[in-house]
């Protein structure tokens, strides 16, 4: 149980750590960060959490199997030496040393899946950013390029009613 509550703690440490992260993101080091940038740096920051959460459930999985194992290894001697109170105390151990196993797994199978899920989630939100951003970094071109050909058409009737001017 004290398993799965440092596991949460390490997830929860992890999540709050990943947003106040101020590593540099500007990879080019122009002194701009680019939309592109960010996405990198959000991906890079979001699949090193992910990994070291997995690495952390793994750990945990397999200290828990250990404990097990020992168990069930204890039960054995204790079957065999035919002592009926060390049995019973071995196979209280070993149920307790099972059922904290497949807790366990359940909680690491669960956090995995809740971090792949947040992964996906920061993914498609940036991609979702970058998109937007592309979008108005392309209306903005366009409106531009609208103002500067007005611009120009006025120019040319400008020009067009100096030149008629100077022909009167």
């Amino acid at each position: 149980m004290k398993k799965i509550a440092l596991l949460a703690a390490v997830a929860c440490a992890i999540t709050f750590s990943a947003c106040n992260n101020t590593s540099s993101v500007d990879k080019n080091n122009d002194g701009d960060t680019t939309v592109g940038e960010k996405l990198d740096h959000s991906l890079e920051t979001a699949e090193d959490h992910a990994g070291h959460l997995h690495a952390e459930a793994d750990q945990a999985l397999v200290d828990a199997e250990a404990k097990a194992k020992q168990a069930q290894a204890d039960l054995d001697a204790a079957i065999k030496s035919g002592d009926k109170k060390a049995q019973e105390a071995a196979q209280k151990t070993l149920d307790e040393a099972n059922a904290a196993w497949e807790k366990t797994k359940a909680a690491a199978k669960e956090a995995g899946q809740k971090v792949e899920n947040g992964v996906n989630n920061a993914v498609d939100a940036t991609k979702d950013a970058a998109n937007k951003t592309g979008e108005a970094i392309d209306n903005a071109a366009k409106k531009t390029a609208d103002k500067v050909e007005e611009g120009t058409k006025a120019a040319e009737r400008k020009l067009d009613n100096v030149k008629e001017a100077l022909k009167n």
